[in-house]
């Protein structure tokens, strides 16, 4: 694990970020990836769908072009969700177009957040997810795109069941899948003192929300935030690749 991380200004106040990506202790590769630009206020991670041939492809690919994105676009949308909505389906495009090109079955999950210069905007695809915690509650700003969250949400799974579903890792939309992708965009505003988490579910499959919470709440800075959260999920088994980005405000 490579820990990064910096300081910077979002939301016209000073913020300090940080990310790692670890492969885990059972995967033979690491098919996630994250990306830190603070410069443009874009923060993101993927993961790499492992059933397929080239996840870590997949994710490198879409990573780069978000970054090449969030550099060429101004942050002056009239409406920030249109935005961040064409970003995501500009990479989804792009992604699958290389799909095409290689002849892969490749594709990958996207996570993201851009600052502007009063709100937060929020985009994903597929499970990897984004939290906020504010005044020591962590609420999670993201549903995963997954066959076991449509169950649960139609009343077939409990919580409980959901956790041993054979097919709990099945997702239901990706990056580069399909020529078109749907995906879910939110805002929220961020005050200060406030602590913004995106993960991949290499972290969550393996740490309880109340945990991660509790890690959040008293560590003091977000570089060390980042190395606890992926050595609890390391030492809870590391069954998945874990990628962690965390953004104090």
């Amino acid at each position: 694990m490579q820990l990064v991380e910096g300081t910077c200004q979002l939301l016209g106040i000073p913020a300090t970020y940080a990310g790692a990506t670890d492969k885990g202790r059972v995967r033979p590769c690491n098919e996630d990836n994250l990306l830190l630009a603070p410069e443009t206020g874009v923060f993101a991670v993927a993961d790499g769908l492992g059933g397929l041939d080239a996840g870590d492809l997949a994710s490198t690919i879409a990573l780069s072009r978000l970054r090449d994105l969030s550099f060429r676009q101004e942050r002056v949308s009239a409406d920030p969700r249109d935005q961040i909505q064409a970003m995501v389906m500009d990479v989804n495009q792009y992604t699958y177009r290389q799909r095409m090109a290689l002849g892969k079955k490749m594709a990958t999950t996207l996570a993201m957040v851009r600052f502007f210069d009063h709100t937060v905007s929020v985009a994903h695809v597929g499970d990897s997810r984004i939290y906020h915690l504010h005044d020591g509650n962590l609420v999670r700003l993201t549903h995963d795109h997954s066959l076991v969250n449509d169950l649960c949400t139609q009343g077939v799974l409990t919580a409980h069941q959901a956790q041993y579903f054979p097919q709990r890792h099945v997702i239901t939309r990706a990056i580069g899948a399909e020529a078109v992708v749907q995906p879910s965009i939110t805002q929220f505003e961020c005050a200060p003192g406030d602590t913004l988490l995106l993960c991949t579910d290499g972290l969550t499959s393996m740490v309880d929300e109340e945990v991660i919470t509790s890690c959040m709440a008293r560590s003091t800075r977000a570089g060390n935030t980042v190395e606890q959260l992926v050595s609890l999920a390391n030492r809870a088994g590391g069954r998945d690749n874990i990628t962690v980005v965390v953004i104090t405000t």
